[in-house]
């Protein structure tokens, strides 16, 4: 049954409260307009607190939700996973959408909760059966990934879809990148640059990289002017995705620039600095076959281990040829696998064919071995995914189920 005209009226008061509260709270701590004071912040997040409680006592999803987002965070009360947990699977129950998300990434992270990549698998699934376009992202990570469900990137590719559709930048800039290497669908440089320019126009800083580096890669001088100024803009502007597509040029050149390997270096060398895994592979590419640097493989190995141990696929996969010819590192077969695995090698690719070569000369009790050593050993991990922000829609009414 619907709640009476003043019960209505009553929640959108307290939520309206809520809402204000979070915004001054959140001006006051950042200085944003007024005067910065992190207690004062605090007081008016206690205060937002008070009111989403209030509403979630009484059933109201969205401010359940929010409630929970509160604990997560410690903002008006104290930080605390286990309540934080709680109050998203309150929420869950009253019929919220976003706190099945926040609960599947509660569950993936351990937040609260014994971390389970099967359990938060379910309740990503229902969000994304309700067309949230974060969980449907999140699903076609672990799917290509191969955590928590066997690595399907069909399956990725599908559920990047679905978020594209249901309105996820993020997403649409994944359809791009999948489609241009052909990760889970047929390669398809058009629609590769369809989904990059629809990520583009969003703001979305990996898919204008990306679609600048296409440019950059035409034989029309005009279109390659105007992705290497959206690259320099991009790098100026201080964007690591331009930074990373902008090294690559330096070092293999395109059509229209010729290598430039101390330019180069030093752009690689700035994303090292960053912490960028691309940064690192490329130095490693680089001492590998001496662009530019005298050729050493113990540094490319080196340079390489630093990729792959930070997620890099092309770092892992380097790693692994080099274990498996002995080159810079000393001879491993169950290394090589191992890294050579990690990167998470696509059917058909370079990286799979090298896997299934090393495993085929491998001893039985170097198979055992290598597949404890994965097991024991499961790598770096690609992504990491934080909660929904607060929900804002007065409008909205909770109910409770029975």
């Amino acid at each position: 049954m619907s709640p009476r005209p003043a019960a209505f009226l009553t929640r959108i008061h307290r939520q309206s409260r809520a809402f204000a509260a979070v915004c001054y709270g959140y001006m006051r701590s950042k200085g944003l307009g007024v005067g910065e004071d992190l207690g004062e912040g605090q007081q008016w997040y206690r205060e937002a607190a008070y009111w989403f409680h209030e509403e979630a006592s009484a059933g109201g999803s969205i401010s359940a939700n929010n409630l929970g987002y509160l604990y997560a965070k410690g903002l008006g009360v104290q930080e605390n996973a286990e309540t934080a947990a709680h109050w998203f699977e309150e929420a869950i129950e009253f019929g919220s959408v976003a706190a099945l998300y926040n609960l599947g990434v509660c569950y993936l992270n351990g937040w609260g909760v014994p971390q389970d990549d099967e359990k938060a698998i379910e309740y990503f699934e229902r969000a994304s059966e309700l067309n949230d376009p974060s969980a449907a992202s999140v699903l076609a990570y672990l799917y290509l990934e191969g955590r928590g469900v066997r690595r399907d990137p069909s399956k990725s590719f599908e559920y990047n879809m679905r978020a594209a559709r249901a309105g996820s930048v993020e997403a649409a800039s994944a359809l791009g990148y999948a489609l241009g290497v052909g990760l889970g669908a047929e390669r398809n440089i058009a629609e590769s640059i369809s989904w990059f320019e629809l990520a583009a126009s969003e703001g979305d800083a990996y898919a204008q990289a990306n679609l600048a580096m296409y440019f950059c890669h035409s034989s029309d001088l005009k279109l390659f002017n105007r992705g290497w100024t959206m690259l320099t803009h991009a790098c100026d502007q201080g964007d690591v995705s331009a930074k990373y597509q902008m090294t690559q040029i330096l070092i293999f050149g395109v059509p229209h620039r010729e290598p430039d390997y101390p330019s180069a270096l030093d752009l690689a060398m700035d994303l090292a600095e960053l912490g960028h895994p691309g940064g690192y592979h490329l130095i490693g590419v680089m001492y590998e076959h001496g662009l530019g640097v005298p050729v050493d493989m113990i540094r490319a190995a080196t340079w390489y281990e630093r990729a792959a141990r930070k997620g890099s696929a092309n770092g892992q996969a380097a790693l692994g040829r080099l274990y498996a010819i002995g080159s810079g590192v000393e001879q491993d077969n169950v290394l090589a696998y191992y890294w050579l695995r990690m990167s998470a090698p696509t059917e058909g690719s370079q990286a799979q064919r090298e896997m299934g070569a090393i495993h085929a000369r491998m001893t039985d009790r170097e198979r055992q071995t290598a597949e404890k050593y994965v097991a024991d050993n499961p790598g770096p991990r690609r992504g990491s995914f934080g909660l929904k922000p607060l929900e804002q829609d007065v409008f909205k009414t909770g109910r409770r189920k029975g």
